[in-house]
């Protein structure tokens, strides 16, 4: 499982991991394998994309067997992957993926059906026949075929039972359909044809059963034996395929690839980068450990030495291009001896001013140790400062990693709150360490504690600013929803829970409300999340009785103005006054003995203090919800309206605009709409008479006219005509 979570395994070797949960669920440990390969799907998406994801998915599942959460999970892939295909949701209901059809036919029908177009051929999976797709209706997933015994209409799931499909150049397809094409095929591509049949036939084809396939319908006698003699000599010089026996001979296609060594250096050959260097040697470690076999010295310091004369020659010495190259060379020392490779990074690590743009770039943990190995060595006093410094910007992984090693090298809270204000303050720059954050520090009270719902609403601030579009570019935005799917449901959202038991019912709320527009979270991890909430909170899914706008407690209603000015006010909170109190915090304790330290007990206060504020401007954050023009009433007063009133007595004129909290100015006549004498007003219509008596007004008031406080050019909504 920690394997599964943490490790960069290539696709290729997790798609033959549905062996091992085969035989986990042949031994009695079926809900075990369902975990891991639940596990594996979430890794694979997290790291890559959703198709990648659906292609170890299905193979996952079918070595499960029933695993309800597998099921939708990979319903889900498939959603994602095809959603915007005609008539999916019809077909995946009549699959049955989720509804309980057998997996094997589920996935066969989904498979066969989203491959199948107008036009296509299939292979009957009972005998030699085939067909010819006439036209698809996919408002009921009905299909119209042709087959050797005429037009025939079929529904999904019996098609899929019938037939796969084929290529059109299959030796099936063109003998039923075109026999002419056929023949000039077994003309001009004799191994070709021989090739696609031995495929068709689970990769082995004997002589005698090719034969009773083209004698006499094809080639007399005689014919087949001089043509089946020239092909197989054509065959010969296909690698993957051989000839066997003595007549009428077998033909086996296997996959036939050069040395591992051979593969490793031809690869080598076209990496430029380190890091996919590192990768690639990686790889091949493990591929050498699997088949048990010692991995090739000569091959490995090839790329050793070559590493070395590019770090040499890389431009400036200090570069961080060299720096890895010197890294990923004193990473392949490992498995020969220590040599240029560590010496080079040592030196490189004393001559380079500062690491941060290297450490940021490092993802694998061995190479993060090296580095550490080499900094302690080459500046003994000053690496932990090295690390400390840019530790937000690392990778998750690498967070973790460096933390444990300055809380061992004696580092205190004090060194870590401003990074975790900092990495608080500005989630989006530093949001795998935000992950980090939510995942558990290791360091666990020695770094300090951070809230996790602080955390949570963050993660799902940032993944709102991605669906926004905000200029992060596509790609950084996609890495960041799939890093956050993948460790939300970590150990099955074990930290989301955690979370959930420390929070009242009106922070729940605003969560839910915030995770049912975060359609970027995937419909399965977003579903689940909403039922643990529903799970915690029974009582939220009671119906709320109607109340208007104004008097809503689980949103606050604030204009696009109102919003930047909190924000402003946030940031100013954490990077000003909260570092302030770090920086006051640590210079008290410099003075000695805490106990009788009266200016460290205050400014840890004061810290209690600017936490709590801290805490309850993201609660109100959370909650807002930006008005537009358009959302003002015409009709009545609402948010966002300018209210002009005469008073009954006199005439005198008064006027009152009604705005959320963080706009609210009495000195301009902007009063905030939950004030109580605003909560009087709040929906009454022109003609109506309101009692004042506050500062700016006292006496019985008639509302003569209506504004659009957000569209002043705007003439009044309603107005009382004088008579």
């Amino acid at each position: 499982m920690e394997l599964l979570e943490s490790s960069d395994l290539p696709l290729g070797e997790l798609l033959s991991f549905h062996v091992v949960l085969g035989e986990l669920s042949r031994c009695g440990k079926s809900g075990n394998a369902a975990e891991l390969a639940w596990t594996a799907v979430e890794s694979v998406v997290s790291k890559s994309d959703a198709a990648s994801a659906l292609r170890v998915a299905g193979p996952f599942l079918l070595a499960v067997g029933e695993a309800a959460d597998l099921r939708k999970q990979v319903a889900d892939l498939y959603r994602q992957v095809h959603g915007e295909q005609e008539g999916f949701d019809a077909l995946l209901s009549e699959a049955g993926l989720v509804s309980g059809r057998p997996v094997r036919r589920a996935l066969r029908t989904l498979d066969v059906a989203l491959t199948v177009r107008d036009g296509d051929y299939l292979a009957c999976r009972d005998d030699e026949g085939a067909a010819r797709v006439d036209s698809v209706d996919r408002s009921g997933w009905q299909f119209d075929i042709t087959n050797a015994q005429g037009p025939e209409t079929l529904g999904v799931v019996h098609l899929a039972d019938r037939y796969y499909p084929i290529a059109a150049t299959a030796f099936r397809a063109l003998r039923q359909f075109s026999p002419d094409k056929l023949l000039t095929r077994l003309e001009e591509e004799p191994a070709a044809v021989l090739l696609d049949l031995c495929m068709d036939h689970g990769g082995r084809i004997d002589g005698g059963r090719l034969e009773s396939m083209m004698v006499p319908s094809l080639f007399s006698e005689s014919e087949w034996k001089k043509w089946y003699s020239r092909a197989r000599v054509a065959l010969k010089r296909l690698p993957r395929v051989q000839v066997e026996g003595r007549p009428p001979y077998t033909i086996t296609y296997r996959e036939i690839s050069d040395s591992l060594e051979d593969a490793l250096l031809a690869d080598f050959a076209k990496r430029e980068e380190p890091i996919q260097v590192h990768e690639l040697v990686e790889k091949y470690l493990r591929e050498c450990k699997s088949r048990k076999q010692d991995p090739s010295k000569d091959a490995l310091k090839r790329i050793h030495d070559t590493l070395c004369k590019r770090a040499q020659t890389s431009g400036r010495a200090a570069s961080s291009g060299s720096g890895l190259n010197w890294l990923v060379a004193a990473r392949i020392e490992e498995s020969l001896e220590k040599g240029a490779g560590y010496a080079g990074l040592v030196q490189w690590c004393k001559e380079k001013g500062e690491l941060g743009p290297l450490l940021a770039e490092l993802e694998h943990e061995p190479l993060m140790k090296i580095i550490h190995a080499a900094l302690v060595e080459a500046k003994p006093d000053t690496w932990e400062a090295e690390f400390l410094d840019p530790l937000p910007t690392f990778s998750s992984s690498m967070c973790d990693f460096a933390s444990s090693r300055l809380v061992e090298a004696g580092r205190t809270r004090a060194d870590f709150e401003p990074l975790i204000q900092r990495i608080l303050s500005s989630p989006l720059p530093h949001f795998d360490a935000l992950l980090w954050l939510w995942n558990g520090p290791s360091g666990g009270a020695t770094i300090g504690d951070v809230p996790l719902t602080a955390a949570l609403t963050r993660i799902f601030r940032t993944l709102e600013d991605c669906k926004r579009g905000d200029p992060i570019g596509k790609e950084r935005a996609k890495t960041i929803v799939q890093h956050s799917k993948n460790v939300m449901s970590l150990r099955r959202y074990e930290r989301f829970i955690q979370c959930l038991e420390g929070m009242d019912s009106s922070m729940a709320v605003a969560l839910r409300g915030q995770l049912r527009r975060l359609e970027s979270l995937g419909r399965s991890v977003r579903e689940d999340l909403l039922t643990l909430i529903r799970q915690q909170f029974p009582t939220l899914d009671a119906p709320p009785p109607t109340v208007q706008p104004w008097a809503r407690q689980d949103v606050l209603f604030v204009t696009s103005e109102g919003l930047m000015k909190k924000q402003a006010e946030l940031d100013q909170h954490v990077n000003v006054k909260m570092k302030e109190n770090a920086r006051a915090i640590g210079a008290a304790a410099e003075h000695g003995d805490l106990s009788e330290n009266s200016e460290y007990k205050f400014a840890l206060e004061e810290r209690d203090l600017l936490r709590a504020r801290l805490a309850q401007m993201n609660s109100e954050l959370t909650m807002a919800k930006v008005i537009s023009k358009e959302d003002v009433p015409t009709d009545h007063i609402g948010i966002g309206t300018r209210v002009m009133l005469r008073r009954v007595s006199d005439g005198e004129a008064y006027e009152m605009t009604l705005v959320g909290p963080w706009e609210a100015d009495g000195a301009k006549g902007r009063y905030n709409y939950h004030a109580p004498f605003a909560q009087e007003v709040l929906g009454k219509r022109p003609g109506e008479m309101v009692e004042f008596n506050h500062s700016g007004a006292v006496g019985t008031y008639e509302i003569v006219e209506l504004h659009n406080a957000l569209d002043e050019d705007a003439s009044p909504s309603h107005e009382v005509v004088a008579s």
